[in-house]
């Protein structure tokens, strides 16, 4: 589905025509840019989560034995 631009859940009919079938080299090609392009985008997700949830990140409160909590 991310090949075609479309969200997989909403379930929408692509009507494709089998007559313009693409060889075996070029789909697998074709194939390869998507994975990479989506690998990448899960990167750069992955690092602004992270990022995010650093910012939200407190200090650890340092105790020492016999402090009350």
């Amino acid at each position: 589905m991310v090949n075609f631009g479309c969200y997989p859940n909403i379930g929408k009919d692509i009507n494709l025509s089998t007559e313009n079938s693409l060889g075996t080299e070029q789909f697998l090609k074709t194939i390869r840019e998507i994975r990479d392009g989506v690998e990448l985008a899960l990167k750069k997700t992955n690092e602004m989560m992270k990022r995010k949830w650093d910012l939200k990140r407190k200090p650890e409160v340092e105790q020492s034995r016999g402090d009350l909590v």
